[in-house]
């Protein structure tokens, strides 16, 4: 399996958190409450999943074998990286919100999170998939791989599991009515 692959079976995962994320905001939107306990579910994937794994697995693992070969590279990795800090923030934004039960400041920050995230994601199937193809031969792209689904396996084995089976009741609860 090369690294790209990888990424865009998690790129799907997480696309399917913002497509939940995004259905309770637009309920919250038509005045209905909002279930803390469910966008706490998709928070926990996206903090776990997404920021823990998944960007971890860029920054600790992808993007040093980037360099390298190609420290070129380094201002667009670099703005990934950033784009990951936004991340956070904004998913800080939307646990304050809950926090303080302000639901038109969750619909705010869940709403810039689905759209920094989505695009974010766009971005690196535009333009980090190709720097992969372009910066490892085969060969080290298929060992980066395996490195990258080595990454906290510790974390893997004790919460993966259960946090796709969270996201996939989540999924079955918001969008199977859309």
């Amino acid at each position: 399996m090369r690294s790209r692959d990888l990424l865009a079976l998690d790129h799907k995962l997480l696309l399917g958190a913002l497509d939940v994320l995004s259905a309770i905001a637009k309920q919250a939107q038509r005045g209905q409450s909002v279930n803390h306990n469910d966008v706490g579910i998709v928070l926990e994937f996206l903090n776990g999943f997404g920021d823990r794994h998944h960007q971890g697995e860029e920054e600790d693992v992808l993007f040093p074998a980037l360099l390298e070969r190609a420290a070129s590279d380094y201002p667009e990795l670099g703005a990934l990286v950033f784009e990951h800090n936004r991340q956070r923030s904004i998913i800080d934004g939307i646990q304050e919100s809950l926090l303080t039960k302000n639901d038109a400041d969750f619909v705010y920050f869940a709403q810039r999170l689905n759209e920094t995230l989505r695009s974010h994601i766009v971005a690196e199937e535009e333009k980090l998939f190709p720097m992969i193809e372009r910066a490892l031969p085969p060969a080290d792209d298929e060992r980066v791989a395996a490195e990258m689904q080595r990454f906290d396996k510790a974390w893997q084995v004790s919460k993966l599991a259960e946090q796709l089976r969270s996201l996939a009741e989540m999924e079955l609860k918001y969008l199977a009515r859309a």
